[in-house]
């Protein structure tokens, strides 16, 4: 497994998602590194690979790869999923941050109270962010979110969709172009093949929640039982 890349985070999918999906589609091998306790994080802090003591950790062709941003940009350049010139690049980055906004409330979801309010708060996500999507996929020419062939936002923007349909599975129902694109991009073979294999994390849970705390050593969301059971 000399040119498998290592990615390690907590025990799901997080801010590490992301990664996943760009490794998948370039079908680039990689194999997730749980960190499941503090002292687990402990010694991966003490190595010497995380150059802001922060997960995710990508670790591929010899480098130490931190923060999702970056991961996800150094992919895209491997694939030439960077649009076809810098004005493409740009409007890549502006999308790609507002779909970074956009996919904040899905990995907020597992926190909240209930799943009421977790879908409540996902409905108005979708409700401020889809219409623009959708608009900018249509001023595009209707098929991919910026320029005529397929860019890392593409990917983003479905693996963000991909999060929030599995809370709300009819959100798509009144946007083709949204829907178009979605399913475009889960056919694509990479992540189609991911997307089946057992190196996809289920749906976040309470048992992520806990697990992300356990690590950490933090309070859990004020709604559980034993808040402070993991505080030292």
């Amino acid at each position: 497994m000399k040119n498998t890349a290592r990615l390690h985070y907590f025990l799901g999918r997080g801010r590490a998602e992301t990664t996943r999906w760009m490794l998948a589609f370039n079908q680039i091998d990689f194999v997730n590194i749980p960190i499941k306790t503090p002292k687990e994080l402990s010694l991966l802090r003490a190595s010497g690979k995380l150059p802001f003591d922060q997960m995710p950790l990508l670790e591929i062709d010899g480098n130490f790869l931190s923060q999702s941003s970056a991961m996800v940009r150094y992919l895209a350049r491997l694939g030439n999923l960077y649009g076809s010139d810098d004005n493409e690049a740009l409007l890549c980055d502006m999308f790609a941050g507002a779909i970074a906004d956009f996919a904040e409330t899905s990995m907020q979801a597992a926190f909240q109270p209930s799943q009421e309010i977790a879908i409540n708060m996902l409905k108005d996500r979708f409700d401020k962010f889809g219409p623009k999507f959708e608009s900018k996929i249509k001023e595009n020419g209707l098929t991919f979110c910026v320029g005529k062939k397929i860019t890392f936002v593409d990917i983003l923007l479905t693996e963000a969709l991909n999060a929030y349909i599995e809370w709300i599975p009819n959100l798509l129902e009144k946007d083709s172009l949204l829907f178009t694109l979605y399913t475009k991009m889960i056919a694509q073979p990479g992540i189609n093949k991911y997307l089946s294999s057992e190196q996809r994390y289920p749906k976040p849970d309470q048992n992520y929640v806990i697990d992300v705390a356990r690590v950490l050593e933090r309070s859990l969301p004020s709604h559980m039982e034993n808040v402070n059971r993991f505080v030292k």
